[in-house]
């Protein structure tokens, strides 16, 4: 929107606006206010005002994210924005871990405070942050067609492609790390969420496994508790 020159705060009242029909059908909605990391810190914290803003006109504004580019600026840059994020009671998430290594996921928690990581795939090449993950209870958005798509999974498996049977995602389940599973851009990788659990079955999940996944959305969700957590940066 903003590099549109259009106004956060106009487009959100919009999509409130809709809102308020699913609401009428027992529908509840919450909004995570999103940032694209190689636009910049500057921009960011620009996304953290508009969700400021927008926060007197609806409580369902619940997170604040950065997707985008994850090798395009330092994540340390961000470090004042996510701050602010906190301090109007944002649950904090961030992309990383998809095609850039460990260290990015690990940076994320830890400089940053962020409490879900969008994609994550990469914490499969360090024990230590998949222990990490796991005692703190952070939840890898994992997107497996997504990740075929774009060949972030061959890139991460270091070859020149990937099936859905090499994902790390059983790996990373197993080892107690929460797991979400996502369509990252349906239209764009011509997937559905029910299309990603049969994923997860050519994955060799169980079904009691998959069981799993399914309650995990609603625990990580942010549906029924706005309050920032108590995950503390070191």
């Amino acid at each position: 929107m903003l590099l549109r020159k259009q106004s956060p705060e106009a487009n959100f009242e919009a999509m409130l606006a809709v809102a308020v029909g699913f609401a009428k059908r027992g529908l509840q909605l919450k909004f995570i206010f999103d940032a694209v990391r190689q636009f910049g810190a500057d921009a960011a914290m620009q996304v953290v005002n508009a969700a400021a803003h927008s926060q007197d006109k609806a409580s369902s504004i619940v997170a604040f994210g950065i997707g985008g580019d994850e090798l395009a600026v330092d994540t340390k840059e961000f470090r004042a924005v996510y701050d602010k994020a906190g301090d109007i009671g944002l649950h904090r998430l961030m992309h990383a871990g998809e095609v850039g290594g460990p260290d990015k996921i690990r940076e994320a928690v830890e400089l940053l405070g962020v409490e879900r990581i969008g994609h994550g795939i990469a914490a499969v090449h360090d024990e230590g942050l998949m222990d990490l993950l796991a005692e703190r209870r952070i939840p890898l958005e994992i997107c497996p067609a997504g990740n075929i798509c774009t060949g972030a999974l061959a890139k991460q498996l270091q070859r020149t492609n990937a099936r859905i049977e090499d994902h790390p995602l059983p790996k990373l389940f197993r080892h107690g790390i929460p797991i979400v599973l996502s369509t990252d851009d349906p239209a764009m990788f011509h997937t559905t969420l029910q299309g990603e659990y049969e994923n997860a079955r050519r994955m060799r999940l169980t079904e009691r496994e998959i069981a799993s996944l399914q309650q995990a959305s609603f625990d990580h969700a942010f549906a029924f508790d706005a309050s920032v957590s108590t995950n503390q940066k070191q």
